[in-house]
Protein backbone atom coordinates (compact mmCIF):
# COMPACT_ATOMS: atom_id res chain seq x y z
CA UNK A 1 0.00 0.00 0.00
CA UNK A 2 1.71 3.93 -0.83
CA UNK A 3 1.56 6.84 1.37
CA UNK A 4 -0.82 8.61 -1.00
CA UNK A 5 -3.57 5.55 -0.84
CA UNK A 6 -2.78 5.17 3.01
CA UNK A 7 -3.58 8.97 2.94
CA UNK A 8 -6.50 8.83 0.87
CA UNK A 9 -8.26 6.19 3.32
CA UNK A 10 -7.97 8.14 6.36
CA UNK A 11 -8.97 11.13 4.70
CA UNK A 12 -12.06 8.81 3.79
CA UNK A 13 -12.48 7.72 6.92
CA UNK A 14 -12.52 11.41 8.54
CA UNK A 15 -14.78 12.69 6.56
CA UNK A 16 -17.12 9.80 6.86
CA UNK A 17 -16.73 10.50 10.63
CA UNK A 18 -17.83 13.90 10.11
CA UNK A 19 -20.22 13.24 7.90
CA UNK A 20 -21.81 10.93 10.90
CA UNK A 21 -21.30 13.45 13.25
CA UNK A 22 -23.89 15.94 12.25
CA UNK A 23 -27.10 13.17 11.47
CA UNK A 24 -26.63 12.69 15.58
CA UNK A 25 -28.92 12.53 17.45
CA UNK A 26 -28.17 16.00 19.13
CA UNK A 27 -28.02 17.37 15.24
CA UNK A 28 -31.39 16.91 14.66
CA UNK A 29 -32.78 17.51 17.72
CA UNK A 30 -35.59 20.38 16.98
CA UNK A 31 -35.19 23.55 19.49
CA UNK A 32 -39.11 23.75 19.81
CA UNK A 33 -38.95 22.57 23.53
CA UNK A 34 -40.30 24.89 25.62
CA UNK A 35 -38.45 26.37 28.77
CA UNK A 36 -40.48 25.19 30.68
CA UNK A 37 -40.33 20.82 29.41
CA UNK A 38 -36.61 21.32 29.61
CA UNK A 39 -36.57 22.92 32.93
CA UNK A 40 -38.18 19.48 33.85
CA UNK A 41 -35.95 17.16 31.95
CA UNK A 42 -33.06 18.77 34.07
CA UNK A 43 -35.02 18.20 37.10
CA UNK A 44 -35.30 14.98 36.51
CA UNK A 45 -31.67 14.52 35.74
CA UNK A 46 -30.94 15.39 38.59
CA UNK A 47 -32.88 13.74 41.40
CA UNK A 48 -32.09 10.62 39.07
CA UNK A 49 -27.96 11.18 39.35
CA UNK A 50 -28.75 12.02 43.39
CA UNK A 51 -30.39 8.86 43.60
CA UNK A 52 -27.37 7.04 41.60
CA UNK A 53 -24.78 8.90 43.94
CA UNK A 54 -26.59 7.53 46.93
CA UNK A 55 -26.26 3.85 45.62
CA UNK A 56 -22.82 4.39 44.14
CA UNK A 57 -20.80 1.93 45.94
CA UNK A 58 -16.91 3.82 44.43
CA UNK A 59 -16.30 7.24 45.69
CA UNK A 60 -15.04 8.32 42.42
CA UNK A 61 -18.89 6.79 41.14
CA UNK A 62 -20.70 8.67 43.38
CA UNK A 63 -18.60 11.93 42.57
CA UNK A 64 -19.47 11.61 38.92
CA UNK A 65 -23.09 11.56 40.35
CA UNK A 66 -23.24 14.09 42.30
CA UNK A 67 -21.26 16.48 39.84
CA UNK A 68 -24.16 15.61 37.18
CA UNK A 69 -26.49 16.33 39.39
CA UNK A 70 -25.36 19.51 40.26
CA UNK A 71 -24.99 20.42 36.68
CA UNK A 72 -28.50 19.57 36.05
CA UNK A 73 -29.68 21.79 38.88
CA UNK A 74 -27.64 24.60 37.58
CA UNK A 75 -29.23 23.45 34.05
CA UNK A 76 -32.86 23.70 35.92
CA UNK A 77 -31.82 26.59 37.56
CA UNK A 78 -31.20 28.79 34.71
CA UNK A 79 -33.86 27.40 32.71
CA UNK A 80 -36.09 28.92 35.48
CA UNK A 81 -34.46 32.10 35.31
CA UNK A 82 -34.38 32.57 31.84
CA UNK A 83 -38.53 31.56 31.91
CA UNK A 84 -38.74 34.31 34.09
CA UNK A 85 -37.62 36.76 32.14
CA UNK A 86 -39.40 35.64 29.21
CA UNK A 87 -42.65 36.46 31.05
CA UNK A 88 -41.08 39.73 32.28
CA UNK A 89 -40.10 40.73 28.80
CA UNK A 90 -43.86 39.13 27.69
CA UNK A 91 -45.27 41.67 30.44
CA UNK A 92 -43.40 45.04 29.45
CA UNK A 93 -45.33 47.25 27.77
CA UNK A 94 -42.16 49.14 25.39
Amino acid sequence: MSTATATYDHATAVADILAGYHRTEMALRRDDSSSLELKHLQDGRAHDEERFARQAEQPADERAHRRRADKAAYLRDKLAEAEKADRAAGADPN
